[in-house]
């Protein structure tokens, strides 16, 4: 996980990733790689670990917030805990970043944090700016919403076949686009709007999506009893 792409403006966040989940250098599964918190004016996504990005997911859905920056104070320890919990299948390649990404009403300002696994998930503020990972080469700035997120992506998916398969970042599925943008109402506070899309399927989708329906196993399907259902995680 995974191919990530987003911009910092001061029209808004433009985001994409793709949902290809792996194993041991396979293919898995398809998801959702990001988390919409409308009422938090924010978006949380990550890179490396899908287990990481879900229990972060997972925490701060269980509590109440009011912002993200005010959620930016107790990320960092909260982020060590759960590192230091997960088992070393569920850490993946052993470096996982996780992302914050917001708009401010206080000060009508969007931006952002990331939390790296390499810099001890310390907080590290993002300003306005294009930001991409894995690399690919020579970037480009993200104007065209949302060609240049998918064009970005598919340039990462090329940049990473052609490194040795130990070394490779599986990125595969679809690309889902997210935006962020104020909003305004006659008469309310100014809020956000949000929209997520499917906006592209690699060409290579049905076949993926093949093999993992032949990884899975009686006990993974995964079904909505709580006390027997297995996570995906």
């Amino acid at each position: 996980m995974t191919a990530l792409n987003f911009s910092i403006t001061h029209e808004g966040i433009f985001l994409a990733t793709d949902t290809l989940v792996t194993r041991d250098g396979r293919p898995l599964t398809f998801t959702a790689k990001v988390l919409m918190l409308p009422h938090m004016d924010g978006f949380v996504t990550g890179t490396g670990s899908i287990a990481l990005f879900q229990r972060w997911s997972h925490e701060i859905l269980s509590e109440g917030m009011a912002h993200m920056r005010v959620l930016d104070v107790s990320t960092p320890d909260r982020l060590r805990k759960i590192w230091a919990e997960m088992s070393d299948a569920e850490r993946d390649n052993g470096t996982s970043d996780i992302y914050h990404l917001y708009y401010d009403p206080n000060n009508d300002r969007f931006g952002g944090f990331a939390y790296r696994c390499s810099n001890d998930f310390e907080s590290e503020p993002l300003g306005y700016g294009d930001y991409s990972k894995p690399d690919f080469g020579d970037a480009f700035p993200i104007i065209d919403f949302p060609g240049d997120l998918i064009r970005a992506c598919r340039l990462q998916r090329f940049a990473q076949e052609k490194l040795d398969p130990d070394q490779r970042r599986q990125i595969g599925g679809q690309v889902i686009a997210y935006m962020m943008q104020r909003h305004e109402a006659e008469g309310q506070p100014m809020s956000t709007l949000m929209t997520a899309q499917v906006a592209y399927e690699f060409e290579d989708f049905d076949d993926i999506f093949l093999e993992c329906a032949e990884r899975i196993e009686p006990d993974d399907v995964w079904g909505s009893d709580p006390k027997t259902c297995r996570s995906p995680i």
